[in-house]
């Protein structure tokens, strides 16, 4: 037997005799081999509406909060019944939008709120049961950000290219020169976009990325430096950081940034040809970027369709360096911090263990341990800690340079499953089209897929149904032989 080690997912690359695949969908890298994604469960009711933004936080006690803005109010989640309570300040009504989406931040006990129609909003955790308006009179921002003792408001609709940060250690100072309260204006590379959050940040502009150093006991409070000219965040919403790590998308790929500002291309000659052909500027602007709370894992929520909810999302793990792709159907994705649970706390959110949204053993029943959620169409906050979804794994394209024929007569997947049906691809000239064999079913007794195929190219294309619990696929072994060259 021949074996095939798994193919790593760069559809950018040529598949004929390459090293590469093309189809490798609802699956998520490992160290060579690739394992099962989640399926979605829903956790909560619906939203009354469309939301807009949202947040999860663990405050300094172990408690857990989730927050969500719609146009016009913000709720939290009830951790006992996962009903959404209204926490909008009494005479209030909000106007954000598509265009002015809710930012939310987390400094010390204060959840803070922004969008770019409205004054921000506070909310102290353990002490209040609605937000009300941050006081010290901030600008309005679309963006809020913490760097270390300061919060800083961004995406400010009155001065687009400005950073604007609060007094040391005061969320409520907002003015310049009190406190080390100050702004920064960029003179050129367009809007801000965003930044990471740490105590000298970078900062991201439409077309060019600075550099923020804070200066304890000086007057200018944080010194600007420009790290690269003509490069920015073309997306907004797609910059994502873990510590000095930053990852972003701009004009035609996907890319990372590190302290020290050194660009990684993360996509080039992978998914970004293909990705960007599929988009057009305004979708561009759209893509979502969110780190994975738990592992080393990027996640972007592409809409191609324009349609206001993502249909797909890319997956890059940075310490593999390698990518897969997620089919979804969602209106947003964040880390979330489910409250944790006695067994007895359990009983107060279902009466019997079957109606529970989640099993017993997920992370979703744990406070400590961070997942990632997302909000289905229907306005349902839940997470990825379903069954394993329909899961589709393809193979390189194989076949000899020389052009000479291959004959084979049987595969066998290395997967701890029997339940997946495989489909043969064949084609004689390299101009043709694949052409697909109807499904075969597993050998009950080997675990081997029987077939009796001869052609110059061959590819094997493996699906693992929804529901099916398996752990690895690696590879496949093939039983082939030369056959000719006619």
């Amino acid at each position: 037997m021949s074996f095939i080690p798994i193919a790593e997912y760069r559809p950018d690359i040529a598949l004929l005799n390459g090293a590469y695949s093309d189809e490798i969908r609802n699956v998520l890298p490992a160290d060579g081999s690739y394992i099962p994604m989640p399926s979605f469960k829903p956790l909560s009711q619906k939203l009354p509406s469309m939301p807009l933004g949202s947040f999860a936080v663990r405050s300094a006690d172990g408690g857990t909060s989730i927050f969500a803005g719609t146009a016009d109010r913000l709720y939290r989640l009830n951790n006992t019944d996962f009903s959404w309570e209204d926490i909008t300040p009494d005479n209030i009504t909000y106007s954000a939008n598509i265009q002015a989406r809710w930012s939310f931040a987390v400094f010390g006990n204060y959840v803070l709120a922004v969008n770019k129609n409205n004054a921000p909003q506070v909310f102290e955790l353990g002490k209040a049961n609605k937000f009300r308006p941050l006081g010290g009179n901030p600008p309005r921002a679309g963006l809020v950000k913490i760097w270390g003792d300061f919060v800083c408001l961004m995406q400010l609709p009155d001065n687009p290219n400005r950073v604007f940060w609060s007094g040391l250690n005061d969320a409520e100072c907002w003015t310049e020169g009190e406190n080390n309260c100050d702004y920064q204006d960029f003179a050129d590379g367009g809007f801000v976009q965003g930044s990471t959050e740490t105590t000298n940040p970078i900062i991201f502009l439409q077309s060019g990325i600075y550099a923020g150093s804070f200066i304890p006991g000086s007057d200018i409070v944080f010194s600007f430096r420009k790290l690269h000219d003509k490069r920015g965040a073309v997306s907004a919403q797609s910059i994502a950081c873990r510590g000095t790590q930053a990852f972003y998308a701009d004009q035609g790929g996907f890319f990372q940034i590190g302290a020290e500002g050194e660009i990684v291309s993360i996509g080039f000659e992978k998914v970004d040809r293909t990705v960007f052909s599929r988009l057009n500027a305004v979708n561009i602007s759209e893509i979502y970027g969110v780190i994975d709370p738990f592992y080393a894992r990027i996640y972007w929520a592409m809409d191609y369709e324009g349609r206001g909810h993502f249909d797909e999302m890319l997956v890059y793990d940075w310490g593999l360096q390698r990518w897969s792709l997620i089919t979804i159907s969602a209106l947003a994705i964040l880390p979330i911090y489910p409250a944790g649970y006695s067994l007895e706390g359990l009983d107060k959110v279902a009466a019997e263990l079957g109606n529970l949204p989640f099993s017993l053993d997920s992370k979703a029943w744990q406070g400590s341990a961070p997942i990632l959620g997302i909000f289905s169409d229907d306005y349902r906050l839940g997470a990825f800690s379903g069954p394993p979804m329909e899961a589709l794994v393809a193979s390189q394209e194989l076949g000899s340079p020389s052009g000479a024929m291959q004959r084979i007569t049987a595969l066998y997947p290395q997967i701890d499953s029997n339940a997946a049906q495989l489909e043969l691809g064949t084609r004689f000239l390299s101009a043709e089209t694949m052409r697909w064999a109807p499904p075969l079913a597993a050998s009950y007794y080997t675990g081997r897929y029987h077939m009796r195929s001869r052609a110059r190219f061959h590819k094997f294309r493996l699906r693992v149904p929804e529901g099916e619990i398996w752990h690895h696929i690696n590879g496949f072994d093939a039983e082939m032989s030369q056959a000719g060259r006619r």
